[in-house]
């Protein structure tokens, strides 16, 4: 009997772990297991989306950059290989560490920069920038374009598609790490 209760309560236990992977601890000291974005943050980390520092914090609330943004679509879309630099944008130089990204990103058509040659690569990314990389990214740039262009017809088209689900942003708003794990989670996840 001792010993049918015990497989018992294995099984239930490696049941319950198996079905319930948000009750685990976050591999991130700095990202509560509790938090609404905790799901997202563990599911790009397994996929070498999105990773921590060099200290093994994540920093959710660090604001993310147009060049962090690129470089981020470019690992969601696993564009990592054979990259290589370019003279596209004047602000973003062939020694920038994030160069070879941008200028990937751009030859996809998922950013264009600002024109006059222009990029930003330290920029804030706002919503409807990261969004509307993101909607380029999922192929869906000539719906949205229909839709009504950037940057309201990215963002229906973000939200008709669940991506900005159970997000409160507005125009201009910069994103922090922890949104832009949310937005990429809604939108490879569902």
């Amino acid at each position: 009997m001792k010993h049918k209760l015990q497989r018992i309560l294995s099984c239930l236990l490696a049941f319950t772990l198996l079905t319930c992977p948000a009750l685990a601890a976050s591999s991130f000291p700095d990202v509560d297991e509790n938090a609404d974005y905790a799901e997202a943050v563990e599911y790009l980390k397994e996929r070498s989306i999105m990773v921590g520092d060099s200290n093994g914090n994540f920093n959710p609330n660090q604001i993310v950059t147009r060049a962090e943004m690129a470089t981020i679509i470019c690992r969601v879309l696993d564009e990592t290989g054979d990259l290589s630099v370019s003279d596209r944008f004047t602000d973003v130089p062939v020694t920038h560490w994030a160069n070879k990204y941008v200028a990937k990103a751009a030859e996809l058509g998922i950013v264009s920069g600002y024109g006059n040659g222009k990029f930003g690569p330290s920029d804030t990314v706002t919503f409807e920038q990261a969004v509307t990389m993101i909607v380029r990214a999922m192929d869906m740039g000539e719906l949205a374009t229909a839709a009504g262009g950037y940057p309201k017809g990215f963002l229906l088209v973000a939200s008709e598609q669940g991506m900005t689900r159970s997000m409160d942003f507005q125009i201009g708003d910069p994103l922090d790490r922890a949104s832009v794990a949310k937005i990429i989670y809604n939108t490879l996840e569902f």
